[in-house]
């Protein structure tokens, strides 16, 4: 099986020599030195979606971007959420205001959600490989070696396949927290070991999902970074910490199961009983969906 290695720090399109064809080539990195243990894999069919922390590149791929359409018409939307004390009275506490502006439609690129495995050739080596479907193929080859450009330094192209690739044994997405952690505790003792404000938006949402009585709290971790699940009586919160994104809210029963699918794959399966955008109205939207599903 041939091969060629790509040194750059990006590229903006892939360009395969002769003989090589998108619809067979591999993508990926030799473990040598742990290259695996950098993305969080572990054994052989362990899966991850690399953690935006890396940079914008794995940022894209585990949330997708979005861009002004500067060919249309300017239009009156919401553009942030921001926190301000009532007429400046600093004893009142932050409320969140909505901010709308005149401005260009944006467009909202979704995410490739683009994984890492660890797979095994029949020598027993082993490798970092992007799992590359149909879509991945015809749509996000390019990306793809951004990400390992992004991670490692550089990309090997393989031409043919790899024994191992695509034999996903376990997602490596979440892990338990103990009983009692609240989220919101530890971001605020992260934000101030920063020196950031621990009075953010992030923080005050994770608190008011632990006002209700939750049975579990699972960690997401790499791609899912920021994420918490909650495991309710009835269904299972998907929150995440970093503002922008989206809460979910699925069924308890094959909570383990859903939660190694990406939210890609959640939405087009239809396993999301309600997606909460991240606004000011967040709160009151919120808890009409608890008192509705879980009589909380």
């Amino acid at each position: 099986m041939g091969s060629f290695c790509i040194r750059k720090t990006r590229i903006g399109a892939l360009r395969l020599p002769k003989g090589y064809d998108a619809g067979t080539v591999n993508i990926g990195v030799p473990v040598t030195a742990g290259e695996h243990l950098r993305v969080g894999l572990k054994e052989c069919g362990d899966a991850v979606l690399p953690s935006a922390a890396f940079g914008p590149a794995c940022t894209r791929n585990a949330y997708g971007a979005s861009y002004a359409d500067k060919t249309q018409e300017k239009e009156y939307r919401y553009v942030s959420t921001v926190w301000t004390r009532p007429y400046g009275n600093e004893e009142a506490y932050p409320a969140a205001i909505d901010v709308y502006r005149t401005c260009y439609p944006k467009v909202e690129v979704p995410p490739a959600e683009i994984e890492l495995v660890l797979a095994a050739d029949p020598q027993g080596s082993l490798y970092v490989m992007a799992v590359l479907t149909a879509e991945v193929r015809n749509k996000h080859l390019h990306e793809a070696v951004n990400l390992f450009l992004e991670i490692y330094g550089y990309c090997y192209i393989f031409n043919g396949d790899l024994e191992g690739v695509g034999h996903v044994r376990q997602r490596c997405h979440w892990k338990m927290l103990p009983p009692g952690a609240r989220p919101s505790e530890h971001l605020k003792e992260q934000l101030r070991s920063q020196g950031k404000n621990p009075d953010t938006f992030d923080a005050d949402r994770l608190a008011f999902v632990e006002q209700y009585t939750a049975e579990r709290i699972v960690e997401g971790v790499n791609g899912f970074n920021g994420y918490y699940a909650y495991v309710f009586k009835n269904y299972c919160v998907l929150e995440c910490a970093v503002y922008g994104n989206a809460t979910y809210i699925i069924p308890k029963e094959n909570w383990e199961e859903l939660s190694q699918k990406t939210k890609r794959e959640l939405m087009e399966a239809n396993c999301v009983k309600q997606k909460i955008i991240h606004t000011a109205a967040w709160y009151e939207i919120f808890s009409q969906a608890m008192r509705l599903l879980e009589g909380q």
